[in-house]
């Protein structure tokens, strides 16, 4: 009844549309969980075994009676390494799969390497554990060297922070053609971007240098202005320009120059305004269109000559 009901209200495509996305959001892949479960069984299995046939060889053999410790403990160890090291295998293929094909490579490629230390970090830990060796001394000693090395390493960790951040959210991303203002650098940095890692990224600018910018910068210190629009790159420049001389006529000569030499020189024709006014100094806007981001520089020569001839 419920069906039907939908079905007068909703059109059958879209019903069956939306009845094939909640099916398949509960029938998520659980295989990986379900390997995870059912290796910690086994290797339950496997040592509990291994200890039954030790126990077994002590009986008829107590002259190894005194290896029972050791062998217990050598049998544990290995049992702990060889699963540990499988269920890092899961989590890293169920990890990679899931969250990291959605990051910059570059980006993804650094996560990876932060979580194999963290894995294979714990699974020393536990073999450590098993082989009761005294964790609180080192876990202290851990936790003041930890406080040290935070402090020492605050501003890399924020640079990794910004890094997934900036990749995740899509907010810059490789070959972009972007517009980098802030206070910390000045002058806007305009170029493309060449290469996005978790500490910095690179810019390759339109006057041929590459710069690297910490990624610390880009949260809460930057403006980003990416460039690209429907069917080109986009670029406001503003002028000032003396009030000495009567704005509008500045304006139409200005772009009757421009529109002139951009036509011959094949480059898409600009928009040009009259934006405002600031005491004795008059201030236009020229908006920018062009294909290639390394012709910016002779695009902002020529607009600047054009307006010095027409004043």
């Amino acid at each position: 009844m419920i069906l039907v009901g939908l079905y007068s209200i909703i059109p059958g495509n879209t019903l069956i549309t939306l009845i094939t996305h909640d099916l398949k959001f509960y029938t998520m892949d659980y295989k990986p969980f379900i390997k995870i479960l059912f290796t910690l069984v086994i290797l339950a299995l496997v040592d509990y075994l291994a200890n039954v046939i030790l126990k077994a060889l002590t009986f008829y053999f107590p002259k190894i009676f005194t290896y029972t410790s050791d062998a217990f403990t050598a049998i544990t160890v290995i049992i702990i390494a060889i699963g540990g090291f499988y269920i890092i295998r899961i989590l890293q293929g169920l990890i990679y799969s899931q969250l990291l094909t959605k990051l910059e490579k570059s980006t993804a490629s650094s996560i990876k390497v932060a979580l194999d230390i963290i894995f294979y970090t714990v699974l020393v830990l536990v073999i450590l554990a098993a082989l009761k060796v005294n964790l609180t001394g080192v876990l202290v000693g851990g936790a003041v060297g930890g406080i040290v090395i935070g402090l020492a390493v605050q501003t890399i960790a924020q640079n990794i922070l910004s890094g997934i951040l900036v990749t995740s959210s899509r907010t810059i991303r490789l070959n972009d053609s972007v517009s980098l203002i802030s206070w910390i650098w000045g002058n806007p940095i305009i170029g493309e971007i060449n290469k996005i890692s978790l500490l910095f990224t690179e810019v390759k600018t339109i006057n041929g240098n590459v710069i690297k910018i910490p990624n610390s910068a880009f949260l809460g210190n930057t403006v980003f202005q990416k460039l690209e629009s429907e069917h080109s790159l986009t670029y406001p420049y503003q002028l000032l320009v003396n009030a000495d001389v009567p704005a509008n006529d500045l304006l139409n000569l200005a772009r009757a120059y421009i529109n002139n030499s951009f036509s011959k020189m094949k480059i898409g024709l600009p928009e040009i305004y009259f934006t405002g006014k600031n005491g004795g100094t008059n201030v236009f806007t020229v908006i920018l269109h062009f294909n290639d981001i390394n012709q910016l520089n002779n695009i902002l020569s020529l607009v600047n000559e054009e307006f010095d001839k027409a004043y």
